[in-house]
């Protein structure tokens, strides 16, 4: 049978780390309502862990949890060569054009706050699903520091991260 969200009849898998476990099962409600397979992790170092056994196709992270952020945990995964690839969609409460640096600088793919709209959940994760192609052939240009806010952020992200988490950002907005 094949699946909706592929077309190839793969199932996509969706690992959510999540330190609230009543957003975790939120999430995995409507991510399973819409025919996703959901793993979910207490916090990054959990997922990473997880991440050592299998490799899902998009990870939706929170960044404030204990032992390790979210944006760590984007940092750790940019850095492994076999989980790099994998779309991350930032899932959090804070806004401040601040936290979008730092998803910019962690290489997240998706920025999205709380509280968010489902119907817009899935269009950024179905978006992520279609543009994976373009990902994986997409070379990281040269970094470049931004100092904004009293700090300094080197962001080394290639154009098309770049582009989909400003559009995920303003979309949100």
């Amino acid at each position: 049978m094949e699946n909706k969200n592929t077309g190839t009849g793969k199932q996509i898998e969706i690992l959510v780390v999540e330190d609230s476990p009543t957003q975790a099962e939120e999430l995995r409600y409507i991510l399973e309502r819409s025919d996703f397979r959901v793993s979910v992790a207490a916090n990054g170092k959990m997922a990473l862990e997880l991440l050592k056994r299998f490799k899902p196709d998009i990870i939706m992270t929170d960044v404030l949890m204990p032992e390790m952020s979210g944006y760590e945990l984007c940092k750790q995964i940019r850095s492994d060569v076999n989980l790099r690839d994998i779309p991350i969609i930032v899932v959090t409460a804070l806004s401040d054009p601040t936290d979008v640096i730092e998803g910019l600088a962690a290489e997240a793919d998706n920025f999205i706050t709380k509280p968010y709209d489902e119907n817009f959940l899935i269009s950024r994760i179905n978006y992520l699903i279609t543009n994976r192609e373009l990902r994986k052939h997409s070379v990281a240009e040269a970094g470049i520091n931004v100092f904004f806010s009293g700090k300094n952020y080197y962001i080394t992200c290639d154009a098309i991260h770049v582009q989909a988490l400003l559009l995920s950002t303003c979309q949100s907005a």
